[in-house]
């Protein structure tokens, strides 16, 4: 391959191998090391944002059984596919991700069709899944004003605070890349630590707890309409299919990893490390949250048909009482406003990477990074 120009001449000789290929292709200068990588990752995992926001769905779905050893299984299979990807990405390390492997793996009369697809899919996801996150917040953020406020949430409402989120985060990344890695330090901390001291708080201020009979083998099925549950219109087994998804919602966004190599580095073994160090410090984790707060709630019924419509928050204040609950609350909704910023710096790349190798309309006009903010801002 020869040599090309980036932003002036470059000596590719003079670079690393990885500062080389970076220029080369003209992407952003590398600004991450392993360790921030590995907090984005984690960050935008965040198991203390899927689980307290699909909890409900959880205890609905299956119930504690589900929810406890369902995380277990889908660990398991994340990590199976985290070891495939942490493998090709070490041979393969673009922001371009999952759509760019597609392409260096398929057949080469076949690769276009295949690279467009799995970009198309990748990148809808994460739009989803970052509108999902913001979302979540500003439901968060919402109900913890309501407590000991005059302020009543409204659905209207919670749409205003969710566009708030989502344009103080777009406004973050577009114009405030050199904050990232200090909030990805703040993030780690809270996402670890934070998490942890969340969860040993409830259960140390718990007055009672639940068995290990409930928490381990109860089934529950308060899904269809009315009193028929899908269990009795089809079988328990689809409800425990369908409730493992609470697992699968949370354990997703590893391959961010690779959307955010280019400002990595050492990328290649730095990428290969994070996805594999970032499922499994969320598998922990999350499955620790989960038995956690199983063990810990006071009342199921009134749990799960909580006022607050949130039963993470029922628990919270069961446990903490009111200004406990604020504080746990406070955590919480910070770990999702952090998670849904570094979503849609992983998104913001990867719809750059996608653009720039003509995957998308309008690609010329993506295919941009802005000289004096070091960032792709149309993205």
């Amino acid at each position: 391959m020869g040599e090309k120009q980036a932003s002036g001449v470059v000596n590719v000789l003079s670079l690393e191998k990885d500062e080389a290929e970076l220029a080369r292709m003209e992407y952003k200068q590398r600004n991450f090391g392993m360790m921030k990588n590995f907090g984005m990752t984690l960050t935008i995992i965040s198991v203390i944002t899927g689980i307290p926001s699909l909890f409900l769905f959880g205890l609905n779905t299956g119930g504690p059984v589900v929810m406890v050893w369902g995380y277990l299984i889908v660990s398991v299979f994340v990590m199976a596919v985290g070891l495939s990807m942490a493998e090709i990405f070490s041979a393969h390390p673009t922001s371009g991700g999952p759509y760019y492997w597609a392409a260096m793996l398929s057949r080469k009369e076949y690769a276009p069709f295949t690279s467009w697809i799995t970009g198309w899919f990748n990148l809808l996801g994460q739009v989803a899944v970052t509108a999902g996150i913001g979302f979540g917040c500003a439901t968060f953020l919402s109900t913890a004003i309501a407590l000991g406020t005059s302020f009543e949430p409204t659905p209207n409402k919670t749409i205003g605070i969710f566009a708030g989120v989502l344009y103080s985060q777009a406004v973050t990344n577009t114009f405030g890349v050199s904050l990232l890695p200090y909030l990805n330090d703040v993030s780690v901390f809270f996402h670890s630590f934070g998490t942890a001291a969340v969860v040993v708080a409830v259960l140390a201020a718990a007055p009672r707890h639940q068995s290990a009979k409930f928490v381990f083998t109860a089934f529950s099925d308060n899904t269809g309409d009315g009193a028929v549950g899908w269990g009795e219109r089809a079988s328990h087994a689809y409800v425990g299919i369908v409730g493992i998804l609470m697992a699968q919602y949370t354990l997703l966004g590893y391959n961010s990893s690779a959307h955010l190599i280019e400002e990595t580095r050492n990328a290649a073994m730095a990428g290969s490390i994070s996805i594999i160090l970032a499922i499994s410090a969320s598998a922990v984790l999350g499955w620790f949250m989960i038995v956690g707060f199983l063990f810990s709630i006071q009342d199921i019924e009134r749990t799960v048909h909580s006022e607050t419509g949130l039963p993470v928050m029922q628990i919270f204040l069961d446990t903490l009482g009111r200004k406990g609950a604020f504080v746990a609350m406070a955590v919480v909704i910070l770990c999702m406003y952090l998670c849904g910023t570094f979503s849609m710096t992983s998104n913001s790349r990867m719809i750059y990477a996608f653009a720039r190798d003509g995957g998308i309309p309008g690609h010329k006009f993506f295919n941009y990074v802005s000289p004096k903010w070091r960032s792709p801002i149309r993205t």
